[in-house]
């Protein structure tokens, strides 16, 4: 189980890495925009139904385990949602949130905006980084194959994505060749970190401490994952003019995806 997860890491730290980069070598020329956006609809759906059907249960099953009777995963979930909020629109410099979350046409336009500070930069990998740092934990926390396949597939459809949103806002921002190859890549390897840490927790512990550590950051990761379907993607996607139905059809077809997969996982 510990060599398919590091198996998982590498293919999870490519696609971030990759991701980005593009970008960055093309000096932001990208495709169409709302290519772009649907496929991030796909993604916003796949995430929403890993959090939702796939890794919130599993968190409420472990907490079952240890006799709890107060709805703590869902709880953690709730806060997590929550403070994802807090990290992205209220502590965030004023238009950072600007630099990554906009719709498809605007954000991958193959064009310059004004320079940004560097504490925008930095805030807005940082925020990008939390959720992806607490689903790698869920995912080195993740017991079976199956449920570490989900967290797997749901963190591929949106990282690279990410990755590459990042790296076009970075050339847009003019941030020096330097500091825009150190962001991507404190963001990029924000998952495998936590994968790292959670298949270090995950062994180390043992009986209800190892229950409550799979617990808690399944809920945690599944809150985040619910976050930036609805807040970060979707929202973002439905703001596009036309195609509306389209981006909430691709959604709905990416949590299905997620729900037929629970018939056999």
């Amino acid at each position: 189980m510990i060599g398919l997860k590091l198996g998982l890491l590498v293919a999870i730290l490519a696609a971030g890495g990759i991701g980005g980069a593009l970008p960055l070598l093309r000096g932001g020329r990208t495709p169409a925009g709302r290519m772009l956006g649907w496929g991030n609809a796909v993604a916003a759906g796949i995430l929403l139904g890993a959090g939702l059907i796939h890794m919130l249960p599993d968190a409420t099953r472990a907490w079952d385990e240890l006799g709890g009777r107060y709805p703590l995963p869902f709880l953690l979930a709730a806060l997590a949602f929550v403070l994802m909020f807090l990290c992205e629109h209220v502590l965030l410099p004023e238009g950072a949130h600007a630099m990554v979350h906009a719709p498809s046409d605007e954000r991958f336009a193959p064009l310059r905006a004004p320079g940004r500070s560097g504490l925008a930069a930095y805030a807005v990998v940082t925020a990008l980084s939390v959720h992806s740092f607490l689903a790698g934990l869920a995912l080195g926390a993740q017991p079976d194959v199956a449920g570490a396949l989900v967290i797997t597939v749901a963190i591929l459809a949106h990282k690279s994505a990410a990755g590459f949103a990042l790296g076009v806002s970075l050339v847009r921002a003019g941030a020096p060749r330097a500091r825009a190859w150190g962001l991507l890549a404190l963001f990029a390897s924000a998952t495998p970190a936590g994968i790292l840490i959670g298949i270090v927790l995950d062994e180390a512990l043992e009986g209800s401490a190892r229950l409550g550590f799979e617990a808690a950051f399944l809920a945690l990761a599944a809150g985040t994952f619910a976050y930036v379907a609805v807040v970060d993607i979707l929202r973002d996607e439905l703001e596009e003019p036309g195609g509306r139905f389209a981006t909430w059809l691709l959604a709905t077809l990416g949590m299905g995806a997620m729900a037929a997969v629970a018939a056999w996982v």
